[in-house]
């Protein structure tokens, strides 16, 4: 049984904006940028969600990022957000340096999917209504669940083909335009602004989370000796194989679920370690972007480790598993994208940041 949002009989077209501020040290001027993009961001979005960098469970010293999610279940109240002056004068205001970006997706319903292994709200579960669906446990479930969700914005006939190719997908008779996607991004900041202006089509962006609020001991030693390394094998794959999984750009983050959206007063604390707050309830977070649907599709198809990952989780949570009645949620969002869907803009960021790696094409 798997959880999906109702859109029936309603032509959404959703705002999903990604925003971002980097900060190898948490300055003052940094903590004052997260939480007055917070802020404006709480003042409109539907719900916004808080994420920082997760560590796999290594030591570190601080957050070296923050990330906000924001839904707006009406891309015309986005658009008017975006052009208030408060938003406008924000943007318009920061350095060269600043660290700041966005990536913002405009999309129909026929292009977005959300589905959830429970029925605990998280993410875009929290705006809308959830049905239940046994569309669940083959390949190629995400691409059908789209065509079920049909509306005047998407041709039934796409096929949602990048017009890229890898190069080491590359066939001797290829047509398509051939890119070489780098494992390794600079960390070097490019200052001033970089605008992608013009992505390839079909670009899909993948948010897959992991709620976990307070799972007892047994789920939890469960997930460490049986989930954990299929996981990170899976999650290595994907950051440092990218030509092999058409992965543009790959995140890892954890987020809870404190504070809420609705608080935009002095009790958000930009200096808060996630991590560390134990009243959190925690929710492990990746992010990523493939050239297209296809490449998504064949990446967990292909390597061991994910096919391994996927089975073990069915096992363990499905019907007289050991797990049948835990409490872990997992839940995925899916969007494609078209040209024109996506607005992104890096100022002052690290060379490797996000989809920056398009504005070279």
């Amino acid at each position: 049984m798997v959880f999906l949002i109702d859109t029936d009989g309603k032509d959404y077209v959703f705002t999903y904006g990604i925003f971002g501020v980097q900060h190898e040290e948490l300055t003052p001027e940094k903590a004052t940028s997260i939480s007055t993009l917070y802020k404006l961001l709480s003042s409109s979005a539907n719900r916004v969600d808080y994420l920082q960098d997760e560590s796999h469970g290594l030591p570190r010293h601080g957050p070296t990022s923050t990330t906000f999610i924001a839904y707006w279940l009406s891309s015309t109240s986005y658009e008017s957000w975006k052009e208030s002056s408060p938003v406008k004068e924000f943007w318009a205001s920061l350095p060269a340096d600043a660290g700041v970006w966005r990536e913002v997706m405009t999309v129909p319903k026929s292009r977005f999917m959300f589905a959830s292994s429970q029925p605990v709200v998280s993410a875009m579960g929290t705006l809308l209504p959830l049905k239940q669906s046994n569309d669940e446990g083959y390949w190629g479930v995400y691409r059908h669940r789209l065509s079920e969700t049909p509306d005047s914005h998407t041709d039934p006939s796409d096929t949602f083909t990048s017009p890229y190719v890898t190069s080491t997908k590359a066939k001797p008779d290829e047509t398509r335009k051939v890119i070489d996607i780098p494992n390794t991004r600079s960390t070097k900041v490019k200052l001033g602004r970089v605008t992608i202006t013009n992505p390839p089509d079909n670009l899909v962006f993948v948010r897959e989370g992991q709620r976990q609020p307070h799972i007892p001991p047994a789920e939890t030693k469960a997930w460490i000796e049986h989930i954990k390394p299929h996981a990170q094998s899976w999650i290595s794959h994907l950051d440092t194989e990218r030509n092999k999984t058409g992965v543009v750009s790959f995140t890892t983050h954890i987020g809870h679920e404190n504070p809420k959206p609705e608080i935009v007063n002095e009790e958000f604390d930009p200096k808060a370690d996630l991590e560390l707050n134990t009243e959190a309830i925690a929710e492990a977070n990746q992010i990523a972007y493939f050239l297209d649907l296809a490449n998504f599709e064949q990446a967990g198809r292909s390597h061991k480790g994910h096919v391994k990952l996927r089975k073990t989780v069915m096992s363990l949570y499905g019907p007289g598993g050991q797990l049948e009645k835990g409490k872990a949620v997992l839940f995925v969002e899916l969007c494609v994208l078209k040209s024109k869907d996506l607005d992104a803009e890096y100022i002052g960021c690290a060379e490797g940041t996000g989809l920056m790696y398009l504005a070279d094409l």
